[in-house]
């Protein structure tokens, strides 16, 4: 790590405000849709979960097709009885985050994040790289050019399902076996929260996508149970 990727102390969970707002006004999305709160990448309680950026609403993103009868899951869930206006819209902004992010492939930056068309990326969003190496903390920066802070967030690579969670949500709403099974590597995952330096606690929010069908599951118990986010 360089010395521009100094690690901070103290670590605490960031936003991602600025990169969020940044994409969201060359998109045309009005910013105030992904309004943040301090404490992980958790958007503001007022913006409704069908209003941030989706598959469709971000330039250049190959979208899902619409679910058939036999796949009746919504565009967006809806939170949970117990799960708090914090968690859900958080969970929300990290997927919306993680869908116009990918993983740079420039010699010697292999660890970075780049937006979509930022630094001639042109990718998809939603880092989908199953090299076990690919799972790690990633950085990416906001602010001026004179005034840098850096982020640290992971993307957690093939995610197994090991327990059926995910496979058994999915085939309750009559999606195949074939694209509901994590032994088929089908999942990927990523973390809710950034922070200002890595660590071996990334708190328990994860957010987890099928590749196949777009639908995203959030965690906020550390995998011990799943709920249906929407689809992106």
């Amino acid at each position: 790590m360089t010395s521009t990727e100094a690690l901070e102390t103290p670590r605490a969970q960031r936003t991602l405000s600025s990169r969020l707002k940044a994409y969201v006004r060359k998109a045309a999305i009005p910013a105030l849709l992904l309004s943040v709160t301090i404490g992980g990448v958790g958007a503001s309680t007022a913006a409704h979960a069908a209003e941030g950026p989706s598959c469709y609403s971000v330039p250049g993103q190959t979208c899902p097709a619409p679910g058939p009868a036999a796949d009746p899951l919504p565009w967006r869930g809806s939170q949970p009885a117990g799960i708090s206006n914090q968690q859900w819209n958080g969970a929300i902004s990290a997927a919306n985050f993680w869908n116009i992010e990918g993983i740079s492939n420039a010699p010697g930056d292999r660890f970075h994040l780049v937006s979509r068309g930022e630094q001639g990326f042109p990718g998809q969003g939603w880092p989908g790289d199953t090299n076990p190496n690919a799972r790690h903390w990633y950085h990416f920066e906001t602010g001026s050019s004179w005034r840098r802070v850096h982020h640290y967030i992971v993307y957690g690579g093939v995610f197994q399902d090991r327990e059926h969670r995910i496979q058994r949500l999915e085939e309750s709403h009559h999606v195949q076996p074939s694209n509901a099974s994590g032994s088929n590597g089908v999942y990927r995952e990523y973390d809710v929260n950034a922070w200002s330096q890595p660590s071996s606690s990334r708190g328990q929010e994860r957010i987890v996508r099928n590749v196949r069908n777009g639908h995203v599951y959030a965690t906020f118990d550390h995998y011990g149970s799943f709920h249906y986010l929407g689809r992106w």
